[in-house]
């Protein structure tokens, strides 16, 4: 347990460092706060969907929960996800993710824990092109820290669906999972 919470601790410490020094150059500069660049995230609902075999685990369909708010002043959004738990699905997947701007950087920065085990990752993204943002991130599976890339689309102000992938030995972007979502 104290080895995750230090994990878990250090991976907030590096990821929001750079964009606590981001954010106070922005506003040094005089540039407005970055809190209106998560309001994409924000919301609830409800996600069906399918996860692909992997290793032991078959493919099965999915279905869940997420409620996203902003937290920490504005500057980060969290959402957290929850599979049902089914027959086809014994082990839901949860997760609880964060969204922030590096306004020094100028891109999006994301911090991933799940319930897999030693599921945490970091990652980030340029930013929204048109009703999608992809972030890449690097998530430690089996040893190993594999590539990883999550891509959400919007309808309107709300998320819609989540498409993850990760990438193979040969470093092709395999689908991994895939949930369309509707807002509560």
């Amino acid at each position: 347990m104290e080895r995750t919470s230090l994990a878990i601790f250090a991976a907030l410490i590096c990821t929001a460092a750079p964009l606590a020094i981001g954010q106070a150059s922005a506003q040094q500069a005089g540039a407005s706060s970055s809190s209106g660049k998560l309001d994409d995230f924000v919301g609830a609902g409800t996600c069906t969907g399918n996860m692909q075999a992997m290793g032991k685990n078959p493919a099965h369909a999915t279905t869940g929960r997420f409620h996203a708010e902003k937290t920490l002043d504005g500057n980060w959004a969290v959402i957290h996800y929850d599979e049902d738990k089914t027959a086809a699905n014994p082990k839901p997947f949860s997760v609880t993710q964060y969204f922030g701007y590096d306004a020094a950087k100028q891109h999006y920065v994301t911090v991933v824990f799940d319930n897999s085990g030693a599921g945490y990752g970091t990652g980030t993204s340029p930013g929204w092109k048109g009703d999608t943002i992809t972030f890449d991130e690097m998530v430690p599976m089996g040893g190993k820290r594999v590539a990883f890339r999550e891509v959400f689309t919007k309808s309107g102000s709300s998320l819609s669906a989540h498409t993850g992938m990760m990438q193979d030995k040969n470093g092709k972007w395999v689908k991994a999972d895939e949930e369309t979502c509707h807002k509560a």
